[in-house]
């Protein structure tokens, strides 16, 4: 498909759909609304937003700015001193049900994560939140969301890779949630 694309073309082909955005699925390539659909098909789960982060451009002394610095997996980047070569953050941010069903697919998403970072991935589910209170406004119990950060390497920089990689992330998903879907009844 795209190959050899400079790293900022390379970026700006891909997709980005961000956490909260109201793009629809008409909006990104298939297999990127695939894997949104396959989030989405979880049990409990009530929002979803993919998006991507080439991290080979944040410097270390960024990761403590504001906005959305906040949201990058700080840690991870600052244990390695920043990122690897050619590394690509695909976020898959989702916002869950305040009920079992919402702990049910949180506990499912860490498990697959888990399970597919185990057998060679790299990927984290982080728990982000604002403060607790803004001024004299309460925050707490409202802001509560989850991210799955998966550090894509693709040297090539070939896109049909890239996608093609996330479209077996969904199959993926689907498939365990097919297999498990009993333990949400």
């Amino acid at each position: 498909m795209l190959k050899s694309l400079t790293t900022s073309m390379f970026v700006a082909v891909i997709f980005t759909l961000g956490f909260g955005t109201t793009a629809t699925a008409q909006d990104l390539p298939e297999e990127v609304a695939r894997l949104k659909q396959a989030v989405l098909a979880v049990p409990g789960v009530n929002t979803v937003g993919i998006g991507r982060q080439y991290l080979p451009e944040i410097a270390v002394s960024d990761l403590s700015l504001p906005g959305d610095y906040a949201d990058l997996p700080i840690a991870a980047l600052r244990r390695s001193n920043g990122a690897l070569q050619d590394e690509l953050l695909i976020s898959i941010g989702f916002s869950i049900a305040p009920d079992e069903s919402g702990v049910k697919a949180v506990e499912f998403l860490a498990w697959w994560v888990r399970d597919l970072s185990w057998s060679g991935d790299n990927m984290q589910l982080r728990a982000m939140a604002l403060p607790p209170m803004v001024g004299e406004d309460v925050q707490l119990g409202e802001t509560l969301r989850f991210t799955i950060d998966w550090f894509y390497i693709g040297p090539d920089e070939d896109v049909s890779q890239l996608l093609g990689a996330v479209d077996d992330m969904a199959a993926s998903l689907d498939a365990s949630l097919a297999f498990y879907r009993k333990a949400f009844e």
